[in-house]
């Protein structure tokens, strides 16, 4: 799976599902929650960037979550991906909901634990985590250039 132009080692599943953003993402989870859900929500969002985050849901949970902006240079994980992730699902663009197998899912996470979310997430608190409206949440980094790389002769150092 590439994400954001980063190849990521994420299983390829059966696509169950797909639409676009915004969406009412606290009835998804609800419902892959119902379901006793393994697999993971993909959705990309068009800003300033292209915008790309992961949810990945074991027996209904959500546990784990990246969220990537190559254009800014910028990729969160775990806990602090998750609020870029519930910001995206009010942005424009696209999600599909990609069913694994449990084992493939435990795996994703034992090979980054980084991913993995701190805090468990009650479903009744989602509504509350997610904003009103999307916001730009990865800025680009602006790199400082010399005089001479300005014009192109940035060899000449």
């Amino acid at each position: 799976m590439v994400l954001c132009g980063v190849e990521l080692n994420f299983p390829v599943g059966q696509v169950i599902s797909k639409g676009e953003l915004p969406h009412d993402f606290a009835e998804v989870a609800g419902k892959l929650f119902a379901e006793k859900f393994n697999g993971y929500v993909v959705q990309s969002v068009s800003s300033h960037f292209i915008e790309e985050g992961v949810l990945f849901f074991r027996d209904g949970e959500m546990v784990s979550c990246i969220a990537e902006c190559l254009g800014a240079g910028k990729s969160e994980k775990g806990q602090e991906a998750l609020a870029f992730f519930l910001n995206q699902t009010r942005g424009n663009g696209f999600y599909q909901i990609v069913l694994l197998a449990r084992s493939q899912v435990d795996l994703v996470n034992a090979f980054d634990e980084k991913l993995l979310l701190q805090t468990k997430i009650a479903l009744k608190d989602l509504p509350k985590l997610i904003p009103l409206t999307f916001e730009t949440k990865f800025e680009l980094v602006k790199k400082e250039t010399s005089p001479l790389e300005t014009y192109g002769l940035g060899d000449l150092r």
